[in-house]
């Protein structure tokens, strides 16, 4: 009986700290949330507690950002958002088909390349690539961040596919070769379709980047007719009400989040999905 009440005491013990433990995860996460959310519904003169509701709730921090420029940066931020995702998905997953079933030497030895590459940090390279785009006169255009954000994100995005690639048998190539179809087809009818769950995955993982980038942009997108969401809510806090209007600053942020907080609200359940097949493979 002792042993079992041990037993049943230490179960008890585990499970408090467990729910302990994600109570507190979910305050690290839900609290700076909450804070902006109540910052921008405050007026500038409110200098209450963070933690506490507004005295007034002031819907037209969101009415000034709506009227600003933030239906440009946002129809910019999609635009750049999903031709990154197109080509970089496109390219990354046909080079990764293509070095998997060529069965060359270079594949074994793209592997150790590409992490190599992805470990150099962006800015590392920033002096040379904002030379490069200088001389191509690709500042102030989006198709200069569109390709610097698949060249970025290119490497990853075949090492991942290669992966996923070379669990899928080659018998099922050799059969579409028998049908008669050629290697794109292959690719397109029998490979794509076995990759459904790591495709969306590494599609949001391509979004939510190319969503949230600043560095390149920061440096190359001078105009303010081809800011994207990330600079529009940098000008909030630049411009001349900055950072003496904190609740028009935070009303911009919780506005630029909304849009990829609903898509992974409707996509999570092909993440989770991604992350078992990655982890069964």
């Amino acid at each position: 009986m002792m042993v079992m009440s041990r037993k049943y005491t230490r179960k008890i013990k585990t499970a408090i700290w467990r729910y302990l433990l994600f109570v507190v995860l979910i305050l690290i996460y839900i609290l700076p949330m909450y804070v902006l959310v109540n910052m921008s519904l405050r007026e500038v003169s409110d200098i209450g507690s963070r933690l506490f509701l507004p005295k007034v709730f002031k819907w037209d921090n969101y009415t000034a950002v709506l009227d600003s420029a933030f239906f440009t940066a946002l129809r910019n931020s999609i635009f750049t958002m999903v031709w990154t995702v197109v080509i970089e998905i496109w390219l990354g997953s046909m080079a990764a088909y293509g070095l998997v079933r060529s069965g060359s030497k270079l594949a074994s030895r793209f592997a150790s390349i590409n992490m190599g590459i992805m470990m150099i940090p962006g800015l590392a390279l920033l002096v040379g690539t904002y030379s490069l785009m200088v001389r191509i006169h690709a500042v102030n255009s989006l198709w200069g961040i569109i390709f610097l954000s698949v060249a970025g994100g290119i490497p990853g995005t075949t090492f991942l596919f290669m992966n996923f690639i070379r669990a899928i048998p080659t018998a099922l190539d050799e059969a579409a070769a028998i049908d008669g179809a050629g290697v794109f087809r292959t690719y397109l009818s029998i490979i794509m379709p076995q990759l459904k769950a790591i495709t969306i995955t590494r599609v949001i993982m391509t979004a939510v980047g190319a969503w949230n980038n600043y560095l390149m942009p920061v440096f190359l997108l001078q105009k303010k007719s081809k800011f994207t969401i990330i600079l529009l809510i940098k000008s909030a806090f630049d411009s001349k009400g900055g950072i003496g209007n904190l609740p028009h600053a935070a009303a911009t942020c919780v506005l630029g989040m909304l849009p990829i907080i609903i898509l992974y609200i409707f996509v999570q359940r092909y993440i989770i999905e991604g992350q078992i097949d990655s982890a069964v493979k």
